[in-house]
């Protein structure tokens, strides 16, 4: 198997991925049609920056570009999801009290959903996005791979993986013993960028990509719990200044949430050791 095949064996996936869930995030019942379409426009776009060196470049920015704005809306749905769930959840143990004055809160989310929903149904709608489903299904087909791609996908790919650990490396080294939120925000997007690449080349690599993908998903899953936490529990402050009346349904459940992001941040470090153990150089 050619570097190029191995390119368009990835992009067509992703692709398959993300038109098989298009109708299902227009029905809007089930929401994993929106956290699928996301992951497709995600991984697409991972896989274009890892596989660039061999990929036409102005192609490769433009398929990117019209990526991210679709990807962006999907976001915006899908973090409200996964907030509306962990509320939901966290509402359920408070005093009776409390728990109705959550109720409050989440029909706050709930109404802010629905105007991000609309945005991203008009944006399907658009055939801006229908041209870039077009383009897609052409990627899928026959990327526009340079000369270089035309090796043995073995001799090729391994060492496009090399580059986004090096960064997460560097990043991780970079933090101090107590790390602003933001910094281990930007480690968990570079894991996930390790890990997309570190799958990307599996085909290629053999097993112990695979392998070493999954211990990068574990510091990537750590750190995104974390950063929900702390995305859950400033939405709820945010919310008490607009609803008073809740203010202390809201206090209590940012606690909670304050509480788990303190916990995780415990937990990533073990989980980025395990992964720095499975980093294995020869087949990057």
């Amino acid at each position: 198997m050619t570097g190029a095949e191995a390119i368009r064996r990835a992009i067509a996936a992703s692709v398959q991925r993300l038109v098989r869930h298009d109708p299902v995030v227009r029905e809007g019942v089930d929401p994993e049609g929106v956290h699928q379409a996301r992951v497709a426009t995600r991984r697409l776009r991972s896989d274009l920056r890892t596989f660039s060196p061999l990929l036409d470049p102005e192609w490769t920015a433009g398929l990117r570009e019209e990526l991210s704005d679709i990807a962006g809306l999907l976001g915006a749905v899908r973090d409200a999801d996964v907030l509306q769930d962990r509320l939901r959840r966290a509402a359920a143990g408070l005093p009776r009290a409390e728990e109705e004055a959550a109720q409050v809160l989440l029909r706050d989310l709930d109404a802010s959903r629905e105007v991000d929903r609309a945005a991203l149904l008009a944006a399907m709608d658009d055939r801006r996005y229908q041209t870039l489903l077009a383009d897609l299904r052409d990627a899928a087909q026959q990327p526009k791979a340079l000369p270089a791609a035309a090796g043995e996908a073995a001799e090729v790919l391994p060492r496009l993986a090399a580059k986004p650990w090096r960064r997460l490396e560097r990043a991780v080294e970079a933090l101090g013993s107590d790390p602003p939120d933001a910094d281990l925000h930007q480690v968990r997007i570079l894991a996930k960028r390790s890990r997309y690449a570190a799958e990307a080349v599996a085909q290629a690599a053999g097993p112990v990509a695979a392998e070493f993908a999954r211990a990068v998903a574990g510091v990537q899953d750590v750190l995104g719990d974390h950063h929900d936490a702390v995305v859950a529990a400033q939405w709820l402050r945010d919310a008490a200044a607009r609803h008073p009346g809740v203010a202390f349904a809201a206090g209590s459940l940012a606690a909670l949430e304050d509480a788990d992001a303190k916990r995780l941040r415990r937990q990533w470090r073990a989980a980025w050791r395990a992964a720095s153990r499975k980093r294995l150089r020869s087949w990057m």
